[in-house]
């Protein structure tokens, strides 16, 4: 039987200084991220908070932003946003599969 996979959203590139995305996978549902401009420019090399420069960082750095989701799924969900910080992208995971939109 083949594993889940997780879906990640397109990136939102909001005012309040923050990408919104949500991410869905079989059997925890939908959780929704907010990744801080700061945290794009710092640990996913985006140049500033431009919405091409975010957007390109994230593009590129799906699978460690996956990653970071997934780390998320088997809490018990409240409803709230999730804001990723740099040490939720450095954390080590095992490598999981992806599949994104």
């Amino acid at each position: 039987m083949d594993q889940p996979r997780t879906v990640i959203t397109a990136p939102i590139h909001c005012a309040d200084s923050a990408v919104w995305f949500s991410a869905f996978r079989f059997g925890w549902g939908y959780r929704s991220f907010a990744l801080p401009f700061e945290v794009v420019c710092e640990e996913l090399g985006a140049r500033n908070e431009t919405a091409h420069q975010v957007r390109l960082a994230f593009e590129l750095n799906k699978h460690r932003i996956l990653r970071a989701v997934q780390q998320y799924g088997a809490a018990s969900a409240t409803g709230e946003r999730i804001t990723l910080s740099v040490a939720d992208l450095q954390r080590e995971t095992p490598e999981l599969e992806y599949f994104g939109a």
